[in-house]
């Protein structure tokens, strides 16, 4: 990285929301709305739908999109329950899935799709996120965690409620901190080049040693 990040401030995250709508304004007012139409996922034709949705509108290049919404249905017991707790724990159940005998980790997809049924208590993870809070965590030392932390979401709810805390804000909703920090590593934050690998999401990236936990 050759400059440092600026300190995140209220002015910043309320500009980056500003710029986040203008530019994605269309695909955001679909997702609500199919989300308000069908919030729930005990019918497997819905589920697909959103999977179908999410994976398209947010390019998660989820490749087996019927197993994932089969996944979902069939083995992320009381689902619904956990995600209008905002249990962090069903973002792993949901991105953990073997197809074909081999597993894969959909990280990013799964914490979008939580999201958008409860976005007050599952903030978004992806290489643009994790690139920002781990180059900003190097800088400023916000929290203690190691890189690997951002890959289990328990962990992640952790850092960000720590990010959000740490830089004065508390007013800003998940939602909200979600579009600042994508927004923050546009160009990327650091200049390692992200390779997709087969054992996961495009956008999904871990080291080797997290699709054997």
């Amino acid at each position: 990285m050759h400059t440092a990040l600026q300190i995140p401030t209220a002015e910043l995250v309320k500009s980056a929301c500003e710029k986040f709508d203008r530019e994605n304004e269309l695909s955001e007012l679909a997702l609500v709305e199919l989300f308000r139409q069908y919030p729930h996922n005990g019918e497997l034709t819905h589920i697909l739908l959103k999977v179908v949705a999410v994976n398209s509108l947010y390019r998660t290049n989820i490749f087996a999109l019927e197993a994932v919404a089969r996944h979902i249905h069939s083995n992320v017991p009381d689902v619904d329950a956990l995600l209008a707790a905002g249990a962090p724990e069903v973002v792993n159940t949901i991105a953990r899935i073997s197809i074909g005998g081999k597993k894969f980790n959909f990280f990013s997809f799964a914490t979008k799709y939580c999201s958008w049924h409860n976005p007050r208590a599952y903030p978004i993870y992806d290489s643009r996120v994790d690139d920002y809070l781990w180059t900003l965590q190097k800088q400023s030392h916000f929290a203690g965690f190691l890189h690997a932390d951002l890959w289990d979401y328990p962990k992640f709810l952790n850092i960000v409620t720590g990010f959000r805390e740490f830089y004065g804000l508390g007013s800003f909703s998940f939602k909200e901190l979600d579009k600042f920090l994508y927004l923050q590593c546009e160009p990327p934050c650091s200049t390692e080049e992200e390779m997709p690998r087969p054992d996961m999401g495009a956008f999904d990236f871990f080291p080797a040693e997290e699709m054997r936990s």
